[in-house]
């Protein structure tokens, strides 16, 4: 059943009691901006929303500095917008999209090294990175792809940069690492999320925390859905208990609200 006949039907179903149809239950579509990290978990919750209010959720899962640019250049528009890191919401922040008062930071991440799950390689220490046995890095793209920043940060802070940067091979956003990652030979290895490892991949190890910033994730309605009851509504769904099992369960870290 489509959310077009969904809609009908609890209309008709209410008028018939007497009832009062919610607000959310014949509002527009919801279009969501979302670090493509999260897109996953959020196409979950987002589906748990849908069933519950009849409400429909478009989604744009990229990464986090692309959507930033995006909206704040016009060529793409949201309703609420997921940002993989502090920097990129301030962005949004300084440029008028957002009121910091809305923001508000649920989830966060971790940062691991892995193999394709099928690769012989053997390696367990950072330093390894450095080694003949690996030949290519792949990271996101520093410039725009937080988890891209968050492993270039810790190998300027381990002073590994300089010794692998020609190893360094970047991917536009952390779907297109992983899917990489399945397919790659044994001398290849990925940073990315622990939230984005799947059957394909196989953990090395994992990235110190202390040689980069805390992963956060910064959600936001942006101020041109104020007013917006279903974007209110999915933006409490969206943190709520069973939102937040989901994420969990996904290999988030999840915040006290």
């Amino acid at each position: 059943m489509n959310n077009k006949v969904r809609r009908t039907i609890v209309s008709a179903i209410c008028l018939f009691s007497g009832m009062i149809v919610p607000a959310y239950a014949s509002a527009d579509a919801i279009s969501v901006a979302l670090a493509n990290s999260t897109c996953d978990a959020m196409h979950k919750v987002g589906t748990l929303y849908e069933q519950r209010s009849g409400h429909q959720i478009n989604y744009q899962c990229k990464s986090s500095g692309l959507l930033a640019k995006g909206l704040t250049g016009g060529a793409i528009a949201a309703d609420i917008y997921v940002a993989a890191n502090k920097e990129w919401m301030d962005y949004m922040i300084a440029e008028g999209l957002v009121e910091p008062a809305q923001v508000t930071q649920p989830w966060g991440n971790e940062l691991v090294v892995v193999a394709a799950k099928n690769s012989s390689l053997a390696a367990s220490a950072w330093s390894d990175l450095a080694s003949p046995k690996i030949d290519t890095i792949l990271i996101g793209d520093p410039g725009t792809a937080p988890f891209g920043r968050y492993a270039k940060d810790a190998m300027q802070h381990t002073a590994l940069w300089e010794q692998v940067k020609s190893k360094i091979t970047t991917k536009k956003h952390i779907t297109l690492l992983a899917e990489a990652m399945a397919k790659a030979n044994s001398s290849t290895v990925g940073i990315m999320f622990r939230s984005n490892v799947n059957e394909n991949h196989r953990v090395l190890f994992n990235v110190d925390e202390r040689w980069h910033e805390p992963i956060h994730y910064y959600v936001a309605p942006l101020k041109s859905a104020a007013g917006k009851r279903a974007v209110s509504d999915l933006l409490h769904f969206m943190q709520d208990e069973e939102a937040r099992r989901i994420f969990q369960a996904d290999g988030f870290r999840v915040y006290a609200r």
